[in-house]
């Protein structure tokens, strides 16, 4: 792995936080839309059997704090498996690794999560509109910025099975960070099965924190990582 890679786009990240914090200080729409920035949410681990990929961080500790997030640095305890956490999501992919799913919790206690973009908003409209707002007074094309962002760090991390937690974070990863690498191998009930090279890619479906055909969930991850 190379850590002087990460640590690069590590502070191209901070540098973005910052400019973005100061307009966030005197720019109104800016205010309206950016909630901070976090890039992990978990350990950074090299050739984990998964990987999660969402599409931004949520609100949540700035709606809690009524201040921006700046976090850069990984976590010591992968979010879904983290006591201290509690949230739809976290708990539907323990049912999918518990007891009742795959009996692999030490899986996802040494996976890796992040997003294709690391700026926190409120929801994903806001998100696209916080892009425009960017571009134009930051000069930064952020697709390009998160498409090369994502695709350095599935690469350092190469997971043996990258999970899209929803349509649009695969969308993002095939038309933006690995553009005509992507290779769909089936899809059926919300969820699509691809690989990039040598990773596996599954991409399911949800409903805000709530997963779609958890079984069909289980079933696949199963085929795919053991």
């Amino acid at each position: 792995m190379d850590l002087s890679l990460l640590s690069k786009l590590e502070k191209e990240a901070r540098e973005i936080d910052s400019k973005l914090s100061i307009l966030y200080e005197k720019d109104e729409e800016i205010r309206k839309l950016y909630r901070g920035t976090s890039l992990w949410f978990s350990s950074i681990v090299e050739n984990p059997d998964v990987m999660f990929l969402g599409i931004n961080p949520g609100s949540g500790f700035f709606n809690n704090n009524k201040t921006l997030c700046h976090f850069y640095e990984p976590l010591k305890i992968m979010e879904y498996v983290d006591n201290s956490q509690s949230y739809q999501l976290k708990w539907e992919w323990n049912y999918i690794f518990g007891e009742k799913g795959l009996n692999r919790l030490d899986v996802l206690a040494n996976s890796v999560k992040t997003n294709f973009c690391y700026l926190a908003t409120e929801d994903k409209a806001a998100l696209k509109k916080l892009f425009t707002q960017i571009r134009g007074k930051l000069g930064i094309a952020p697709y390009e910025v998160f498409g090369n962002w994502t695709r350095q760090v599935v690469q350092q991390i190469n997971p043996k099975l990258l999970i899209c937690e929803g349509k649009e974070s695969l969308c993002f990863l095939k038309d933006w960070s690995f553009k005509n690498e992507y290779i769909e191998d089936s899809s059926f009930e919300d969820i699509s099965k691809g690989h990039i090279g040598n990773i596996k890619i599954l991409q399911v479906s949800r409903t805000y924190s709530t997963l779609k055909n958890t079984d069909g969930i289980i079933a696949e991850i199963g085929k795919m990582i053991y």
